[in-house]
């Protein structure tokens, strides 16, 4: 019975905190286009992480019947001010060859990184290298309607994906960014789970 409570009371608390994902719904919709191989090359958005892991990055993606192109969603490091930062990729999908779509469809796929909690960073969508014949709109989330993070849209024309014409625009993009806390985190919690446990016998 006592090892049971115990390990109950670590999964609880675990449970607890396990996910502090950031998730910008679509609330407008079909809004920024197009993004892909044959038309803006990065879109990029600003978020702040709650969490210190990343495990998965997804976004709401309508190819308008063009065939869509293959794309890669990633995070990037932010400048300190002069938007995100190419030079420091944190996580990356690789490539994701999407295709067609009907209407405003949701894409995720794994990605690991690692965060600093309460930092700036960005999430992005590019095409950067890729191919495909077409392009995609992506979903609006109206500026700063739940999250402190400065709502900050931007996007590049540039084929390297280095220069952004397109800077601090609303609204911002739809997207998802899922995170957990580190090992360390998770172990010290269970700790606290433990004597939480002995407490209560």
């Amino acid at each position: 019975m006592r090892k049971a409570l115990i390990v109950s009371a670590i999964v609880a608390a675990g449970a607890a905190v396990a996910s502090a994902d950031i998730t910008k719904n679509p609330d407008l919709g079909n809004y920024w286009n197009p993004i892909g191989a044959n038309g803006t090359y990065v879109y990029a958005d600003s978020f702040v992480a709650d969490g210190t892991n990343v495990y998965n990055l997804g976004t709401w993606l309508d190819s308008l019947g063009s065939g869509g192109s293959d794309l890669r969603f990633e995070v990037w490091g932010d400048t300190g001010g002069a938007g995100p930062d190419p030079f420091n990729v944190i996580a990356s999908t690789g490539t994701l060859s999407i295709g067609d779509t009907s209407g405003l469809q949701y894409y995720q796929a794994n990605a690991t990184g690692g965060l600093t909690s309460g930092n700036m960073y960005w999430f992005i969508i590019t095409g950067v290298g890729e191919t495909g014949p077409g392009y995609y709109q992506t979903g609006g989330h109206t500026q700063n309607s739940q999250y402190n993070d400065n709502g900050t849209f931007w996007y590049s024309n540039d084929p390297s994906g280095i220069s952004f014409d397109g800077q601090r625009l609303t609204p911002e993009m739809a997207f998802h960014v899922g995170t957990i806390p580190a090992p360390a985190s998770l172990a010290l919690l269970g700790l606290g789970g433990l004597a939480a446990a002995r407490r209560r016998r």
